[in-house]
């Protein structure tokens, strides 16, 4: 691992930059008779056969205007971002090359987002981490360019197999070989100690929406019912419980409230889409460092100013527009464009708390309050990192492990094993002392919680997530790592950590979250970046809770929905839609952005 950490500069990303087919076609004026059958070739060529994907090497174009390349040099437009996650500098990114001003407004005193690492002088590495994130390198297309503009690939390295730790199976290890399509998910079944030919057969009547993927079709016939009760009678038990509940799990949300549409879109994803669509990369060391760090420098070389501790008060609305943005601070801004690439809890508590100065702009406000009241978060989940004085039975355990029945914890990461700040404290430590340092995921509390503490049991039955979200911040630190730490025990090779001591003072550092998008049923028909243009015409969306949909002149038709990638992914093609349509109001070409 050492030899990794130290040879990041050679890393070389993989899946050829900006060079998409679409891209390549229409820079060079090839006509789409021609760019058909070079989207045919390329699939043939990456071992996929043409049935199974409709969509290989696509991009959403911007919309059509006149063409200019970028804002004259004597138009001034302000845009302002609120969120400085990665859905807020990629647009940032995008909106700056192309002549605008821009300011990115984060209501914390750090960057990131759902990737936010805070410097702490308390933490044995210097840094207080949101958790662990892979990077699907063929998944997250559109992202994993920018994370090369921006010169951060270096800062990655490779995990080409995770494993999978089961309560009533036998470890699985999930790996994308052959790297070729059908084979790849046959490999997965041949290597697998718990499904046989026979599971996978009986599998086969459920898998059929994946081999002829269609989004639209998918999301109209099966986002009324849960993958659990669409799994009922096609899809085998073995192969439910160890890949199926697999992706659900690892989705943020109790698996029988998730949407089958939702989860077999997950499942086309990563098993289907591409054949190493598995693969991934992660930070080398903690994401402030290896992402946050280079984004920011990258974006004040642009130009784009960042304001830290500015949290949204309420919008200045009027006349159907947004004119400025007031904060709690006292602070205002002034304004041309607005786009909020905050969560969804974060949107809808803006909107909610802002009265427009007009009764007409009133009704285009409750307008867009009613379509964003819809959309629901994950329930609250915790990312519990522990500096421990002690070494596990089986220090060569992978770094992540993925435990979809030891709830609530659904992964554990050995962190100092990839992130160099981590590695640097345990192999500070003095003659005779062992340290480790785990991270511990926590995505359905409420059960555990209530099974660990019986006195708060009954306030816990049956509680709504925002009930949840108030109880957990009345819970100590230390008793959330206390049921945390519980599932240690059944992890072979660590379950001595369980019993470790702690560093004093620092050792333990537990966030709580409940910011990640909701998959339950009857999420997907998500609103656009531009769904409230009609309403309040300044006004954009970027996030991984929005759709991926095209308008006046996109590539596709209007009201047609891209798949995507998931989670990171989509909120950066999300991002790169929302500058592409600032762009298209002053007649200026935004960015391809590749999302399939």
């Amino acid at each position: 691992m050492n030899q990794i950490l130290n040879s990041q500069a050679n890393a070389q990303a993989p899946w050829g930059g900006v060079k998409n087919i679409t891209r390549v076609a229409r820079d060079k004026g090839i006509p789409p008779s021609v760019e058909k059958w070079m989207i045919k070739l390329n699939k043939f060529l990456r071992g996929c056969p043409p049935f199974l994907l409709s969509d290989v090497g696509r991009a959403i174009a911007p919309p059509i205007t006149g063409g200019l390349d970028k804002l004259p040099a004597n138009t001034k437009k302000t845009v302002a971002i609120v969120g400085s996650g990665l859905a807020g500098m990629i647009t940032a990114l995008e909106l700056a090359k192309l002549g605008y001003i821009v300011h990115i407004y984060e209501s914390k005193d750090y960057l990131g987002g759902k990737l936010g690492a805070k410097a702490s002088n308390t933490s044995p590495s210097g840094f207080w981490e949101h958790g662990l994130h892979h990077f699907f390198v063929n998944v997250y297309d559109y992202l994993m360019q920018k994370i090369e503009e921006i010169d951060a690939y270096k800062y990655m390295i490779p995990v080409n197999e995770v494993l999978l730790e089961f309560e009533d199976y036998e470890t699985e290890i999930l790996k994308a070989e052959p790297n070729a399509q059908l084979l790849n998910m046959l490999g997965i079944v041949l290597r697998s100690p718990n499904v046989t030919i026979l599971d996978a057969l009986k599998s086969f009547p459920g898998m059929i929406p994946l081999f002829f993927y269609n989004h639209e079709k998918v999301i109209a016939k099966f986002d009324d019912i849960t993958m659990v009760e669409y799994s009922k009678n096609k899809i085998a038990k073995s192969f439910f419980d160890t890949f199926v509940n697999t992706v659900l799990t690892v989705s943020l949300n109790r698996p029988e409230n998730i949407s089958a549409a939702q989860a077999l879109h997950f499942m086309w994803t990563f098993f289907i889409r591409y054949p190493d669509a598995m693969n991934r990369v992660v930070p080398t060391d903690n994401h402030y460092s290896s992402i946050m760090l280079p984004f920011r420098n990258h974006l004040e070389k642009l130009g784009v100013t960042i304001h830290l501790e500015h949290q949204v008060s309420k919008l200045e609305l009027e006349d159907y527009t947004v004119k400025a943005i007031q904060f709690t601070n006292g602070e205002r801004a002034d304004l041309d464009y607005l786009v909020l690439a905050t969560d969804i809890r974060g949107a809808q508590k803006i909107l909610a708390d802002t009265q427009a100065a007009d009764s007409q702009s009133n009704r285009s406000l409750d307008a867009v309050r009613q379509r964003l009241g819809k959309m629901k978060t994950s329930p609250p989940d915790v990312v519990a990192r522990a500096y421990l004085l002690e070494k596990p039975n089986n220090p060569e355990r992978p770094d992540v492990i993925e435990t979809p029945q030891n709830q609530p914890v659904d992964l554990i990461f050995q962190a100092h094993k990839t992130e160099k700040s981590d590695a640097d404290w345990v192999k500070a430590a003095p003659v005779g002392e062992d340290r480790w340092v785990v991270e511990v995921h926590g995505y359905d509390l409420g059960p555990a919680l209530a099974k660990k503490y019986p006195e708060d049991a009954e306030q816990l039955k049956d509680c709504s997530n925002e009930e949840l979200w108030e109880l957990m911040q009345n819970v100590s630190d230390e008793q959330i790592w206390d049921v945390l730490k519980e599932e240690l025990r059944d992890i072979n090779g660590l379950e001595n950590l369980a019993d470790a001591p702690l560093v004093p003072d620092g050792g333990l550092q537990v966030r709580r979250y409940f910011n990640f998008t909701g998959f339950q049923v009857g999420q997907g028909d998500r609103p656009a970046p531009f769904f409230a243009e009609e309403y309040i015409p300044n006004l954009f969306f970027a996030g991984d809770w929005v759709a991926l949909q095209g308008k006046d002149g996109f590539e596709r038709q209007p009201g047609e929905v891209y798949p995507g990638g998931n989670l990171m992914g989509h909120a950066a093609s999300a991002a790169g839609i929302a500058a592409g349509l600032v762009a298209a109001k002053d007649n200026v070409v935004g960015p391809y952005v590749s999302v399939i």
